[in-house]
C-alpha cells in the first residue's frame, strides 16, 4: 500500500515487515518503522504529517510519530487488516478487516486510539451475509457530506456511509479476490 503526505513524503507498506519513508528528492529511503508481520495498509494523517497509521496481517493497527520512529497507540482488532483511512480533518480512523467489518476509533488525547463503534459490512441474504474482505475505505473531502465514507469490499459492492448508516449501495463488475478501491 502508498499514502502521499502533502509534502511530498511517501509512506509505502511492504510484505517484508516494514513502512518506508521515502520523498521524492532523495533516491533512499528516510526511515524505516518495522512491524511483527506482512504490513497491508497504510494512511499518513491528514493534517499532522508526523502521525500515521499502519495496519498489519496480525490484526494490529498501529498509530506512529515519524520523528521519534515510535508507536504512539495499537490495537488488535483480531482479524487482518486490509484497509484503513482518516476522515478529512484527522480526528477519527476506520479500519477495515478480512472478515468485512469496520472499527471506527476517535483519535483522543495524546494521539491515543480509542474504539467508538463498528459496524459488519455484508448482504442481508446470500453467500456474502457473512461479510467479505473490506478493500478501500475513503471518507468524502468536502463539507457537505462530513461523515460520508465509501467502502468497498470483496461482494463486488461499493457502500456509501453517513456515519453508520448505509445509505447507498452500488453493485460492480464480479470481484471476490482483487484489492479494488474508491475515491470521490
Amino acid at each position: 500500500d502508498l499514502s502521499w503526505s502533502s509534502s511530498n513524503f511517501l509512506f509505502s507498506a511492504s510484505m517484508d515487515k516494514t513502512v518506508r519513508l521515502w520523498h521524492v528528492s532523495v533516491d533512499e529511503c528516510l526511515k524505516i518503522f518495522r512491524h511483527n508481520d506482512f504490513v497491508t495498509s497504510i494512511a499518513v494523517h491528514p493534517l499532522n504529517e508526523a502521525l500515521f497509521l499502519s495496519g498489519s496481517i496480525d490484526g494490529k493497527v498501529r498509530l506512529w510519530n515519524v520523528p521519534n520512529a515510535t508507536v504512539n497507540s495499537w490495537v488488535d482488532i483480531h482479524d487482518m487488516v486490509t484497509a484503513l483511512n482518516f476522515n478529512t480533518d484527522g480526528s477519527k480512523a476506520v479500519v477495515g478487516s478480512m472478515r468485512g467489518k469496520c472499527r471506527f476509533y476517535t483519535l483522543g488525547t495524546n494521539n491515543l486510539l480509542e474504539y467508538e463503534a463498528s459496524l459488519d459490512v455484508k448482504n442481508k441474504h446470500g453467500h456474502n451475509s457473512r461479510g467479505r474482505k473490506i478493500t478501500g475505505l475513503t471518507y468524502a473531502p468536502n463539507k457537505m457530506l462530513p461523515n460520508a465514507l465509501l467502502c468497498t469490499s470483496n461482494d463486488s459492492r461499493v457502500r456509501l456511509y453517513d456515519g453508520y448508516t448505509l445509505r447507498f449501495k452500488y453493485k460492480g463488475l464480479s470481484n471476490k479476490s482483487t484489492q479494488v478501491r474508491q475515491s470521490f
